[in-house]
């Protein structure tokens, strides 16, 4: 029986067999516009950060809410518009609800104190890492690597803001704007390695179906 060959990965199927339902994306990598999204919405935040230096504890407040709705929003879509896994979706609904949450604390002034405040980046950082190792780990194709240093690096820079959580506020505000700056960059190219993962998959896809179809019959 003809077979269609896709491209390898770990985890990947070697080939489909004519008549079985070929996925249109490569396993895990749909979530690519939500890498993207993320990435530019924490760029757009550490701009923001960075442009406003001297920027009081109640506008950093709003700013942090305002990235936290936003990220959240993206990860409670993603997880019912893209074709994740199960696990993937489930796991990004609750960390998008919680950063809801936690956006709407901020802007209600709940986080009222810059040590709350760098808990919230902790905890949105360390929310994302634990995103992105989750994805690294269902996705299959050679962006798996990138993925996993995207989350372990966001885990990274969350810890950094638990265990050093008297900052000033000079130093919260220089901060939390260079690695949303660093790590949004970072999930920007993840999102173009995964959309080019995609890309070659469905490119592959379609060469062995039309070499499984045969020499078209004049």
């Amino acid at each position: 029986m003809a077979e269609i060959p896709t491209t390898s990965g770990a985890g990947a199927r070697s080939s489909f067999e004519i008549g079985d339902e070929v996925p249109q994306e490569l396993p895990g990598a749909s979530e690519w516009r939500l890498f993207l999204v993320l990435g530019i919405i924490s760029i757009l935040f550490g701009v923001a950060v960075i442009a406003w230096p001297d920027a009081t504890l109640r506008v950093m407040a709003v700013m942090v809410g305002l990235w936290l709705l936003g990220a959240g929003i993206a990860r409670v879509l993603s997880a019912f518009l893209t074709g994740q896994r199960m696990g993937q979706q489930i796991l990004s609904g609750i960390i998008g609800l919680l950063l809801i949450v936690g956006g709407v604390a901020c802007l209600r002034d709940l986080a009222n104190g810059a040590v709350l405040l760098a808990f919230m980046v902790a905890l949105t950082w360390l929310f994302s890492g634990l995103a992105g190792i989750a994805a690294a780990f269902e996705t299959d194709g050679s962006h798996r690597v990138w993925l996993l240093v995207l989350g372990i690096a966001s885990m990274i820079v969350g810890l950094v803001f638990l265990i050093v959580p008297e900052l000033s506020l000079a130093v919260l505000v220089w901060l939390t704007g260079l690695s949303a700056i660093v790590i949004g960059i970072g999930e920007s190219l993840v999102a173009f390695l995964m959309r080019g993962a995609t890309r070659q998959y469905q490119q592959s896809v379609a060469a062995g179906r039309e070499a499984a179809a045969g020499p078209a019959i004049p």
